[in-house]
């Protein structure tokens, strides 16, 4: 599990999940509301709202989980 911290800079009023796939490389709008209804977006501790408006000087922190191992197997196609 990767933990990030990142300090919300100029966004007043944007909503996290918004926020979060703006600042997050690979992370999408909906990845990013997944992280957030799984309490793994916090604020000083407390987990927030996908819905959350940022005040624009939060320290927020975000757990990214280990990537799923994908079983892909080749098929054999004459």
């Amino acid at each position: 599990m990767e933990k990030l911290t990142l300090q919300v800079n100029n966004a007043a009023g944007s909503r996290v999940d918004a926020w979060l796939a703006a600042n997050l490389e690979n992370v999408t709008r909906s990845a990013a509301q997944r992280l957030l209804e799984e309490g793994r977006v916090t604020c000083g501790g407390k987990p927030l709202a996908k819905n959350y408006r940022l005040a624009g000087t939060e320290t927020v922190e975000v757990s990214l989980p280990d990537p799923e191992p994908v079983d892909v197997a080749p098929q054999d196609i004459p």
